[in-house]
């Protein structure tokens, strides 16, 4: 109540101001404190985040590359920002339940804000009423990654390129299974591809994330997964995994002796996918005016920059909230055009 107080107090007019319009004044800072939260007025007031209680909301299950990245942004923001930012994982649906929790959550003691990737323009076009407009309910503040995928097999398979990999499945139709961590991510677009492209049918199965994945590939009940690099690269150095192929146009620097799988298979397109952070779009405008300035110092960081070189991806900064909004609606409709096109079910 004291900084309701406070900032009353400090945007009041002067004496000789009218009296209506004083009134009127802080009548809406009044309704700004009861709805925003005493916190997020202050900051509001200060033009910092300073004190500010921040959630972020993670799609996928904890362990997983998406929760590990946004477990380092937050902790980034928190320091660059003095902020209280906290990390909660709402997993399932394909991360609908996630979108939709922070598309309709009321403003209140924490500001919520959403890390995804593709599935989240993915989910949309293909379904009756994911619980989110991707267009309409959210305003995008930073990219904060992209994520490059591997194709996986255990350590001590008999596939050593995805070469092999094709042929086996071509010779044994609907024998070769695969996994991805969730219908309509990048890991699913990945392997249908290379169906596809290579001419054959497997059996995809969906996991939640990355434990699941590599619980089910080392319990040998599947023969290969596609994840981040992220997850895999540790797993491939330690001989654990074998690493097939990387996605993308390009060799991964974190592990340039992969190929890329186009390189292995003729036709195949260098899909990439990303991770980036939005937040609803009723949030006040000076609110992700402050949001977008501070992710732009996170994602410019040397420590968090020093973070992605590990996992070979790279960040991207955006002048402008017009600008990101542009970017993310362009490459969202790209998305969404694929998957009508691919056939791929999410559901």
């Amino acid at each position: 109540m004291n900084h309701m107080l406070q900032a009353i107090r400090a945007h009041a007019l002067p004496a000789r101001a009218d009296l209506k319009e004083q009134s009127l004044r802080v009548l809406t800072w009044l309704v700004t404190a009861l709805v925003l939260g005493p916190t997020a007025v202050a900051a509001q007031d200060a033009g910092t985040l300073a004190g500010t209680r921040i959630r972020i909301v993670v799609p996928f299950t904890p362990g997983g590359s998406v929760d590990g990245l946004a477990r380092t942004v937050g902790s980034a923001l928190q320091k660059a920002s003095e902020a209280a930012v906290i990390v909660e994982n709402k997993p399932g649906a394909g991360g609908n339940i996630a979108a939709s929790f922070v598309a309709k959550s009321p403003p209140g003691t924490h500001v919520n804000l959403l890390v995804s990737s593709i599935n989240f323009y993915v989910n949309p076009a293909v379904q009756r009423d994911p619980g989110y407009d991707a267009y309409r309910d959210f305003a995008p503040l930073a990219y904060l990654a992209s994520m490059p995928y591997v194709m996986v097999v255990p350590g001590d398979s008999p596939i050593d390129s995805v070469k092999d990999l094709v042929a086996r499945a071509r010779a044994e139709p609907g024998r070769l299974s695969w996994g991805f961590g969730g219908n309509g991510t990048l890991g699913h677009f990945v392997g249908a591809a290379l169906e596809d492209a290579g001419g054959f049918k497997g059996t995809p199965i969906a996991y939640r994330g990355g434990p699941d994945l590599l619980a089910a590939l080392g319990g040998r009940h599947i023969d290969m997964v596609i994840m981040t690099m992220q997850s895999a690269a540790p797993l491939i150095r330690q001989g654990r995994l074998k690493g097939l192929a990387v996605t993308g146009a390009e060799r991964n620097k974190v592990m340039p002796q992969l190929p890329t799988i186009a390189e292995q298979v003729s036709g195949y397109p260098p899909l990439a996918g990303y991770a980036f952070l939005l937040a609803p779009s009723t949030t006040p405008e000076s609110l992700l005016v402050r949001l977008h300035a501070e992710m732009n110092k996170v994602v410019r960081s040397e420590a968090y920059l020093q973070r992605l070189e590990g996992d070979g991806g790279t960040a991207q900064v955006f002048a402008t909230l017009a600008e990101a909004k542009s970017f993310f609606d362009r490459d969202g409709q790209r998305w969404a055009a694929l998957t009508r096109k691919s056939g791929i079910k999410v559901e």
